[in-house]
C-alpha cells in the first residue's frame, strides 16, 4: 500500500512538472523583447534613405526623431505608421514581421 501511495505521489509530481514546462513554454514564446541592435540593422537598410543615419531626416516633411518628432506617439501608432505607410513611406507589412518593427521603433527612440 504505501510502494503505490508512493508511486502515485511520483506520477502526480511528474505530471505536474510537465504541465509547468508546458506553460511556461506558451508564455516564454510569446514573450519577445524589442531588439534595438536588430532595429538598428533594420532602420540602415530600410529607412536611413529618408529619415538619415542620425534619425534626422533627409527629406522635407520627414519627422527628426532626435528632436522627438514622431517619438511622442505610442509604438503602436508607430507599428501602424511602419505597417501602412504614410503620405511618399512605403507600408512594411509583409516585408518586415511584427518583431521586426518593434525592433525598428525600439532603435528609432534610442536616438537622442
Amino acid at each position: 500500500m504505501i510502494k503505490l501511495m508512493q508511486e502515485q505521489g511520483k506520477l502526480k509530481l511528474a505530471f505536474i512538472a510537465v504541465v509547468s514546462m508546458s506553460v511556461f513554454m506558451l508564455v516564454s514564446s510569446s514573450v519577445y523583447a524589442a531588439d534595438p541592435g536588430n532595429g538598428g540593422q533594420l532602420y540602415s537598410r530600410h529607412c536611413t534613405t529618408c529619415h538619415g543615419d542620425g534619425g534626422r531626416g533627409t527629406m522635407p516633411g520627414v519627422p527628426d526623431f532626435t528632436r522627438g518628432q514622431g517619438l511622442f506617439k505610442p509604438n503602436s501608432e508607430l507599428v501602424s505608421i511602419i505597417e501602412q505607410g504614410r503620405h511618399i513611406m512605403p507600408a512594411y507589412q509583409g516585408i518586415l514581421t511584427r518583431d521586426e518593427i518593434d525592433d525598428v521603433v525600439s532603435y528609432v527612440r534610442s536616438f537622442h
